[in-house]
């Protein structure tokens, strides 16, 4: 008899999906699924890091999850069929807000950070914190050219991460793959 419990379904659903979505951007210097870190100097445009770029901040990554420096903007790189979504959060001291451009057209801002403290400088557990400023921006397929203004008079860094949208064959064959294992542990079941 198969027991499949919502909690194993949403773990090997969690699994079927990650193995699905590609491990780089189709072209350009932004790297898909990895954390990247940017930095800032007041309310201007943010730049890479050094020595990535030699104009940014010296940047120290997360003691946490794996992560890397973005070199200079703007920030390129190609969306599949499916289209990406590119996450951008604040990271250390909260407090700072941003604008997210594509092609020099806004996307919006990040949320309006709530009150002060430090996340630290992970970004997974600065995205699990509600008083943060975070945002995830869904991107159409294709090229993209992505810049952002910081907009406090501050010196910090933050993360950008883009991830592809699974195709939908690849979702099509994950639900179709669950809805097999379901119906198996429910034969199973009405035989015993």
């Amino acid at each position: 008899m198969i027991d499949v419990s919502a909690s194993r379904m949403t773990a090997l659903l969690c699994l079927l999906l990650t193995m699905g979505i590609p491990g780089r951007s189709d072209a350009g210097a932004v790297a898909s699924d990895t954390f990247l870190q940017f930095s800032f100097n007041g309310a201007v445009q943010a730049t890479g890091c050094d020595p990535a770029d030699p104009a940014g901040a010296f940047c120290i990554g997360s003691s946490g999850t794996p992560t890397d420096i973005l070199d200079a903007p703007p920030w390129l790189f190609t969306a599949p069929q499916s289209g990406a979504t590119l996450l951008v959060t604040d990271v250390l001291t909260i407090g700072d807000r941003f604008e997210v451009f594509d092609f020099g057209t806004t996307l919006g801002l990040t949320s309006a950070p709530v009150g002060s403290g430090d996340c630290g400088d992970d970004p997974v557990v600065c995205l699990g914190d509600p008083n943060s400023s975070k945002r995830t921006f869904p991107l159409a397929p294709g090229n993209h050219s992505i810049t952002i203004r910081s907009l406090t008079d501050a010196l910090g860094t933050g993360y950008l991460k883009v991830t592809a949208v699974p195709e939908p064959a690849t979702v099509l064959a994950i639900v179709i793959g669950m809805l097999a294992v379901l119906a198996a542990g429910r034969l199973r079941r009405q035989r015993t």
